[in-house]
């Protein structure tokens, strides 16, 4: 069965953070571009579990593809997230040491940012009065740090979500639920998945913990990828006090367990580093969250473990590189962008410029766009507004006066406006990923039977059909009351 007909210049297949910004940096171009997601929604595999964070690139080897992409990523993000409209908190960022041996390793790392790029005002030391100054919960343990001032943290989901919703604003394509089943190349490339047959120039595998998998069906790699489980505790809002990244000293299992302020207003603790059977990475245990709980508060004290509204896991895509796999495969077209992990989110967008104007342009020419747009339309928060902004904003469309979710202030406006734009929700996690309705502390208690309605009036189906993250995760079984 063929797909639509259409020749494509590129497919790419996956909608995490890898595939999702390289879709939009290839919009820039006269190119014919196809988005594959096996999945119900965008961005619901590692970018929808992980630490948020816009790392300095202080941690990562010298010479690595994983140092050289952090760096530059980092000093990309600002500009991706005002263009468009993505929520970003430049923090601040410290490795904190809490004994002499630990403080040699922050020597060694300011030896290590300095070698990948940061200048001295990017990473420094700093004593333990100047940690006690900025942060007032550090532990007593803490003697010393290495200070980042470059790092941020962002919300992940958004930053797909964004990067997708500007391509497609260009003239991209996305496909959901279309998994590929094979891949061969003739002339062109032949991709085949259960939702029929696309033909392209030039295929971009960035499926994740599944590259390994997709690489299979074109070919025979000599990489490998297990998938590497986190485990994460969220806190509620303002109910404790963390300025910046707090890291420990590394260990060979990655950054450890880390105490995150997020741009939302809660306080983000993990992860844990476990290899699992792809089936387990989003599992969380009881091992594991007692693991974050003991190592955390070496790093920190005072924290109000019984104000966690929520616990997840996410899979991390590990190769037996040890650093991004990013390669032309035999000048074939078949590129692949797969083991990125930590510090992926931070090196995308730089990936994204790299693999575009590096390796795709190696198979098709790269003519401008003039109709280009690098900018989607602004996103209406209320919980960002005046009272004035919002009283002018409801008297054009009373829907942003109506309260949806209460934890998190969201409007039913903004709601319906999430389901209508391109990207945009089918599904109560799909909600809840692009405006946070649901995301609060009740977890959607309240929110989540007006959610439901809102989806079925929009998407005109019934309120039996509306799925909560997925085809058939439907959340009503039964009707109690006749119509």
């Amino acid at each position: 069965m063929l797909g639509d007909g259409k020749m494509y210049d590129v497919i790419i297949i996956g909608t995490g953070i890898s595939g999702a910004t390289i879709s939009r940096e290839l919009a820039r171009y006269n190119l014919k571009v196809l988005i594959l997601e096996k999945e119900f929604d965008v961005a619901t595999e590692t970018t929808m579990a992980n630490s948020a964070i816009v790392h300095s690139g202080h941690d990562p080897l010298p010479g690595t593809l994983k140092a050289k992409f952090n760096v530059l990523g980092n000093r990309m993000y600002k500009r991706m997230s005002d263009e468009l409209d993505i929520p970003y908190l430049p923090c601040g960022g410290m490795v904190v040491a809490t004994s002499k041996e630990e403080e040699i390793v922050l020597d060694e790392l300011l030896q290590r940012a300095l070698t990948n790029g940061l200048t001295k005002d990017e990473a420094y030391l700093i004593s333990r009065e100047e940690i006690s100054k900025k942060e007032p919960n550090i532990s007593e343990f803490v003697t010393k740090a290495l200070y980042l001032p470059t790092t941020a943290v962002t919300f992940p989901w958004e930053v797909a979500i964004a990067n997708i919703e500007n391509a497609m604003d260009n003239g991209a394509e996305l496909k959901l639920e279309t998994e590929v089943t094979d891949i061969n190349k003739d002339e062109y490339f032949s991709v085949s998945t259960n939702q029929g047959t696309f033909e392209s120039k030039v295929v971009i595998n960035a499926t994740g913990i599944h590259g390994e998998k997709v690489s299979k069906l074109f070919y025979k790699p000599e990489y490998k990828i297990t998938p590497r489980r986190g485990e994460y505790f969220v806190l509620d809002k303002n109910c404790f006090e963390i300025n910046n990244v707090i890291y420990p000293c590394p260990s060979d299992k990655g950054k450890g367990v880390v105490i995150t302020p997020q741009y939302h207003g809660n306080i983000l603790i993990g992860p844990t580093s476990e290899f699992v059977a792809t089936n387990q990475v989003g599992k969380t245990t009881i091992s594991g969250l007692d693991y974050v709980k003991k190592y955390a508060i070496k790093s920190v004290k005072n924290i109000p473990f019984h104000k966690v509204i929520r616990s997840f896991a996410g899979g991390r895509a590990s190769s037996n590189t040890h650093d991004f796999v990013i390669q032309d495969v035999n000048k074939t077209g078949f590129i692949n962008v797969t083991g990125i992990e930590s510090p992926g989110l931070s090196a995308a967008p730089a990936i994204a410029k790299y693999v575009v104007e590096q390796l795709v342009s190696n198979h098709l020419g790269l003519i401008n766009k003039p109709s280009y747009k690098s900018s989607r339309r602004k996103v209406i928060r209320t919980n960002e507004m005046t009272n004035d902004e919002i009283n002018e904003l409801v008297k054009e469309n009373p829907l942003y006066g109506k309260l949806i979710c209460r934890c998190e202030r969201i409007t039913e406006g903004e709601v319906i406006d999430s389901i209508h734009r391109n990207c945009g929700a089918r599904s109560v996690t799909g909600v809840k990923n692009r405006t946070r309705a649901g995301a609060g502390r009740c977890q959607g208690g309240f929110c989540q039977p007006e959610i439901i309605r809102i989806l079925a009036r929009e998407l005109k189906i019934d309120q039996m059909k509306v799925n909560y993250s997925k085809t058939g995760s439907y959340i009503l079984k039964s009707r109690t009351k006749g119509e």
